[in-house]
């Protein structure tokens, strides 16, 4: 029996072997389609088996992978997917085959924005369909973009469901900083060679504001374990971080990534239930009197190109409280305003998603695409996000919980302010970032819970042989009656 059970636990490991093998066999003498199956194949076992890995793999990719052109297939030049779109669908498979096999395990755990979540994708789909059903949406490319904001709440609950202890947030807390003092070092190594850093894998004409908004939602999740909780040989280098993570980000010259820094720091501030709030008003003291006294010449530029008129043709002046705005901030707000106007013509359903024109707004994109049905249900998920980490993080017994929550709390604060000129909800290397760290957050309750008397099976793989077994026992007892 135990010689048994020691080849039954090998396998996997043989049959990891052999695919590797058989992968980069294939690589030389498959074609892509082709090679693509297998490889989905081989990333379906490993998930099944591997859930915890697979979410390391999972979190790395987030912003260390590259994209892929569809348009190959498509000839939809504009679609884009890539390596992490397809590791969230496979692992989300593999999670669903697995909670098919094994016992008590649920992919949809129940959370108070389970409700909302489904209202919002229910919108997002109705709005889609009647804009192609009126012409207004290529259907490829809008079933594309339906996809992609499906996935990022795949992103959610698959990691809600494959959490079950204090030791997954922890390896997947470091991941994250690993992954994030990558990025960071990348974007350094650019200062000088490009006027505005960038995350890897990203084209020379994609928005820097990406980086700076991923840079703001790391900030307030590492500020808020610096300040709550006692983090030994992982301290200092956090701190380290955090700062090094200034000189990058300052050369994003992302104006929405400075201003949504301020709220950012300012909920770590006016939350924090603990003595460290003295800390924080003092780093606020001190890194506004670094930045008067040095007054990075880049920095100052990006910020007063906002209040410098610049003619350009097709581009209205336009003026707040008697302060002209330069071309880049008035093309925006007059794009604001033809949206707006649009949006008066759908008011209850919008144009549904790329139904309507490219712009910089998350607030007014969702509006005019989902129309006022949509945008409520937009409002009420983010409000209910923030009223629910606030209470999680009030009533929180844990430190590392504590600290984990109120500085999720105060990224969602960041990314609120982010959206406001940049559509930063439906930014992949954000969003994905974003909603995992949302499930670590909302599963903190019941990881807060007692434990269950009945102790869970520690041997998953074993469990899936016996439900196998027992399957086909009852089977062959069927076919005998």
């Amino acid at each position: 029996m135990v010689q048994r059970q020691s080849i039954l636990s090998g396998l996997p490991l043989l049959g990891m072997i052999f695919l590797c093998l058989l992968v980069g066999k294939s690589i030389t003498v498959i074609p892509f389609p082709s090679l693509l199956i297998i490889f989905s194949l081989f990333l379906f076992i490993f998930a099944f088996l591997y859930t915890n890995l697979a979410m390391v793999v999972l979190i790395i990719a987030m912003l260390l992978s590259p994209q892929l052109t569809f348009g190959a297939i498509s000839r939809q030049q504009d679609i884009m997917i890539r390596i992490d779109d397809l590791l969230v669908v496979i692992f989300s498979l593999a999670w669903l085959a697995r909670t098919a096999v094994l016992k008590n395990l649920r992919f949809f755990k129940k959370f108070p924005i389970n409700r909302v979540v489904l209202l919002y994708c229910c919108c997002c789909i109705f709005s889609t369909l009647k804009g192609v059903f009126f012409g207004s949406v290529i259907p490829l490319r809008g079933s594309f973009y339906i996809f992609k904001y499906i996935e990022y709440f795949l992103v959610f609950y698959l990691a809600s469901g494959i959490i079950e202890d204090k030791k997954q947030i922890i390896l997947y807390l470091k991941i994250f900083f690993v992954v994030f003092a990558i990025v960071n070092i990348y974007a350094f190594t650019q200062i000088g060679h490009v006027e505005r850093v960038s995350a890897p894998f990203q084209e020379k004409s994609s928005e820097p504001s990406t980086l700076g908004g991923y840079q703001v939602l790391l900030l307030g999740v590492i500020i808020g374990l610096l300040t709550h909780t006692k983090l030994g040989q992982w301290k200092w280098p956090l701190v380290g971080l955090a700062i090094f993570t200034m000189i990058p980000f300052g050369h994003t010259l992302s104006r929405a990534s400075y201003i949504a820094l301020i709220p950012m720091y300012l909920t770590l501030i006016v939350f924090n239930k603990f003595s460290t709030k003295n800390i924080l008003i003092a780093g606020l003291i001190l890194g506004i009197a670094f930045f008067l006294i040095f007054k990075p010449e880049n920095i100052m530029n990006r910020v007063n190109e906002t209040f410098v008129p610049e003619y350009q043709e097709n581009i209205p002046t336009v003026t707040i409280l008697g302060i002209p705005l330069g071309a880049s901030p008035s093309a925006r707000i007059n794009d604001w305003i033809d949206l707006f106007n649009q949006w008066t013509k759908e008011p209850f359903f919008g144009y549904g998603l790329t139904g309507t024109r490219f712009v910089d707004g998350q607030y007014i994109k969702v509006l005019v695409e989902t129309g006022l049905v949509g945008f409520v249900a937009f409002i009420l998920l983010i409000v209910m996000i923030f009223r629910q980490t606030l209470r999680i993080y009030k009533n929180s017994k844990d430190d590392l919980y504590r600290g984990l929550a109120i500085g999720f709390l105060a990224g969602h604060v960041g990314m609120l302010f982010h959206a406001i000129t940049a559509n930063t909800f439906i930014i992949i290397r954000i969003m994905e970032p974003y909603w995992f760290l949302a499930a670590m957050v909302m599963m903190i309750p019941q990881l807060e819970k007692p434990k269950a008397l009945v102790a869970k099976s520690t041997e998953p793989n074993k469990e899936y042989i016996r439900n196998v077994n027992f399957l086909l026992h009852s089977k062959w007892k069927q076919d005998r009656s």
